[in-house]
């Protein structure tokens, strides 16, 4: 099998921001250490849940307090993380982590397409993992207000003043997402979504639309 040519597309010229200009991941190494579902899980516990010690992160995450320090030292390498202080209980201290700026956004002006699309397909196999996870162990509604498992896939025709208030909504759950960490009364929740222009060549799109021409036949009387 013949090997597929490889595009490379040209860096976009960064657009001018408003506000504070931080927590923008730009750089190729940021890029590199977040195509991994690992490190972004670390990411995306600290950036709701704030700072942690090790050994809090991992009950977070799910995962070893050894595992995470190989982690934990290449997100704090490309500063996407830092140590933010230690903990005391005892004799024993604990360094504590947070993410290096608040919120954690892909710049995609500034980074390849290819770069962005990894990160993404990355935040995809971690809610597919979810997913699976939360079938495969019940217990979960489907029905409802209450309902807390849903996976879909919506296409539609829509106007600018529905993209407009999509956007709205999606800011909203962001900040309901990320309302407080862990507290009494709360349960861990993923969300994973991709919101994208669907590709219909224009001809396609067009002809669906376009009025049926009048018949040139003459009926019969």
């Amino acid at each position: 099998m013949a090997a597929a040519r490889r595009n490379t597309p040209a860096r976009r010229t960064p657009k001018p921001r408003a506000g504070k200009d931080s927590g923008w991941i730009r750089s190729a190494a940021q890029v590199r250490a977040l195509v991994s579902p690992a490190r972004q899980e670390i990411i995306d516990a600290l950036d709701a849940a704030g700072p942690c010690s090790v050994s809090a992160l991992a009950a977070l995450v799910g995962r070893a307090p050894d595992g995470l320090y190989f982690h934990l030292r290449r997100l704090e390498s490309c500063g996407l993380i830092k140590e933010c202080g230690r903990t005391q209980q005892g004799r024993h201290s604990w360094a504590m982590y947070d993410v290096a700026e608040r919120p954690v956004r892909l710049d995609y002006d500034a980074l390849p397409t290819d770069s962005v699309a990894a990160v993404i397909a990355a935040a995809m196999r971690l809610g597919l993992r979810d997913f699976k996870r939360a079938m495969r162990k019940g217990g979960v509604t489907v029905r409802g207000n209450d309902r807390d498992l849903w996976g879909a896939r919506i296409k539609g025709w829509i106007t600018p003043a529905n993209i407009r208030r999509i956007n709205l909504l999606l800011g909203e759950l962001r900040d309901l997402m990320h309302n407080r960490g862990p507290a009494k009364g709360t349960r861990a929740m993923s969300v994973s979504f991709i919101l994208a222009p669907a590709d219909i060549p224009d001809r396609v799109a067009n002809a669906a639309v376009r009025p049926a021409a009048p018949s040139t036949r003459r009926s019969k009387e």
